[in-house]
């Protein structure tokens, strides 16, 4: 089956890849549509990229305004060239991860459509959020329609897929295959090494690792804070990733000025993520809400335990993880405690996360497992594509 994973932004450059190279090792022909990733443009060297991909963006990422620009030069040039293949007949199989402005146009998917159409394409579509967590500008009617336009829809949790029906009323055809396990592939380095190259002393420690959004709870965290340290006086926060969200600067400056509290601003390298999952004992999710996590699924593969809100999103993809601590809510009181629990028995939660991260491989949330269900959904529904 040939099958092509699309990305033309490079939204999620290391999911897309991951989720392009376990099709391609359960059997499949796969190319990965995405230009590199400008922040780390040779992490991509492993993953196979469709041949006609234009990269542009790479080589002129700076300033900001002129990589805007170039970015949609990039987007245009890469968008004709993927309609022109589809319609060629190059694809059995066109699977769009994320549509350019998908609430806001319908343009990338009407094009899509027609290509694959003309060449008897099945066009599948992943949505992964519901609406946007910041749903400043988004319009219900035109993500509507750009689902429809789908011949099917995958989803990466029930959550989703349940959730999908009442709030946007598609009439596609609608299946999950969850969101596997990432860098599971990747081995943690040494503790000691880890923290002497990011400058750390070994203490009990908590990572917090991710774009920084209004969701993610960053006020939960600083309210959380005081109590862990009142309990656990030589605990130690890591707070790691870009602000997304200007919104959360009062409350990432109130954690900031915490005690045991180290924040690192920007994008960081996978070498220096490792790093950090390597000097922690524990990841912490105080999300508000959430579809799924891609986080909670990295700490999952690294082999770390994880302290999450009881929001379904979360609960929904830890419900197999022995080494999860769920809070009783989201709050900052209810973080605090299961922080403190947690932190009292590292140890037993460290084997237990190592216990998941084995168990996960051979699991219906493994890599392979996912694969396979997504070729077999791809397999059914080319049988019967249907219009919508």
């Amino acid at each position: 089956m040939r099958v092509v994973q699309v990305d033309l932004l490079c939204s999620s450059p290391f999911y897309v890849g991951g989720v392009a190279v376990a099709l391609r090792d359960t059997g499949a022909d796969v190319e990965l549509a995405s230009p590199r990733f400008y922040l780390e443009p040779d992490a991509m060297d492993g993953y196979p990229r469709a041949p006609w991909i234009v990269d542009v963006v790479v080589h002129a990422s700076r300033p900001r305004p002129v990589r805007l620009a170039i970015r949609a030069v990039e987007l245009l040039a890469n968008t004709l060239r993927l309609a022109v293949h589809v319609a060629r007949g190059r694809y059995d199989v066109v699977h769009v991860q994320w549509i350019p402005l998908e609430h806001r146009s319908t343009v990338f998917m009407r094009l899509l459509r027609a290509a694959c159409d003309r060449s008897g394409t099945l066009l599948v579509l992943t949505v992964h959020n519901v609406m946007p967590h910041e749903a400043g500008g988004a319009n219900r009617a035109v993500f509507r329609r750009n689902l429809d336009r789908a011949h099917l829809i995958l989803t990466l949790t029930d959550h989703v897929a349940t959730e999908l029906g009442p709030e946007i009323g598609t009439r596609t055809p609608i299946e999950t295959t969850p969101l596997g396990p990432m860098f599971i592939d990747r081995a943690l380095p040494p503790r000691a090494e880890a923290a002497a190259r990011l400058g750390r002393t070994i203490a009990p420690t908590v990572l917090f690792l991710g774009l920084m959004r209004a969701y993610k709870g960053v006020d939960v965290l600083a309210d959380a804070w005081p109590e862990v340290r009142a309990a656990v006086p030589d605990a130690r926060l890591l707070v790691v990733g870009k602000v997304f969200d200007a919104a959360i600067r009062p409350d990432l400056d109130r954690l900031r000025a915490q005690p045991g509290v180290t924040i690192v601003e920007g994008y960081v390298s996978v070498a220096q993520m490792l790093d950090s999952y390597a000097v922690a004992d524990l990841v912490v999710f105080p999300y508000h809400q959430i579809s799924q996590s891609a986080g909670l699924m990295t700490a999952a593969g690294l082999g770390r335990p994880v302290v999450i809100t009881p929001v379904e999103g979360l609960l929904e993809q830890a419900r197999t993880l022995t080494s999860a601590v769920v809070a009783d809510e989201v709050s900052g009181p209810a973080i605090a405690r299961a922080l403190i629990g947690a932190l009292d028995r590292t140890d037993e939660l460290l084997a237990a996360a190592e216990g998941d991260r084995l168990a996960i491989l051979d699991s219906p949330i493994g890599s392979s497992a996912v694969a396979r269900a997504t070729l077999d959904a791809y397999a059914t529904h080319r049988r019967r594509p249907g219009s919508t």
